[in-house]
């Protein structure tokens, strides 16, 4: 079965008009801690996206956090099922299962039925990773995590350094 926005795209489409997807204004759910595949239950079997992130400071252990959690985001992936990507980051032999368990890390997940959409949201947040990863080593090029593919700069473009923050539906969340 076809969703409505799906329809309204091809509609536009054949009548010339390119809807545009702004991965900013992308719905992500709460974050939630992930400590073993019993966490990620209730992640909905429909395809998205899904961010992982690691917690370096807990609520009030800085001041300067006023009281906040701080997490690092290390991951940001495009699923088909969002419930099975979820829970086969905890197979046996999977990399991050060990980092997982460890209590510190958090998910969250965006539903975004259309492939086109979810692979531009995907690609918008893969350049920003990118970006930070330049920002916060002051290295051109270089990426934190390996398991992340380096994304290439927006065509037209001269290496996004303008954008240094994450979108702003990627906030915090709670």
């Amino acid at each position: 079965m076809v969703d409505l926005a799906q329809l309204v795209n091809d509609s536009l489409r054949r009548h010339g008009v390119e809807a545009s997807f702004d991965p900013g204004r992308v719905q992500w759910s709460k974050w939630f801690r992930i400590e073993d595949s019993f966490s990620v239950l209730l992640a909905p079997s429909k395809p998205g996206l899904f961010a992982l992130a690691e917690e370096l400071i807990a609520p009030g252990d800085v001041a300067a956090g006023s009281g906040k959690r701080m997490l690092a985001l290390f991951e940001v992936a495009q699923t088909d099922d969002l419930g099975m990507a979820l829970g086969r980051l905890f197979l046996p032999r999977a990399p991050q299962r060990e980092r997982l368990e460890s209590g510190r890390c958090f998910a969250r997940y965006a539903v975004i039925e259309d492939e086109a959409q979810r692979e531009s949201a995907h690609a918008a947040f893969q350049v920003w990773l990118s970006n930070s990863a330049e920002a916060a080593s002051g290295v051109a090029g270089v990426v934190l995590n390996p398991l992340i593919p380096e994304a290439s700069p927006a065509p037209g473009s001269s290496n996004n350094k303008a954008r240094n923050g994450p979108p702003e539906a990627f906030s915090s969340g709670s």
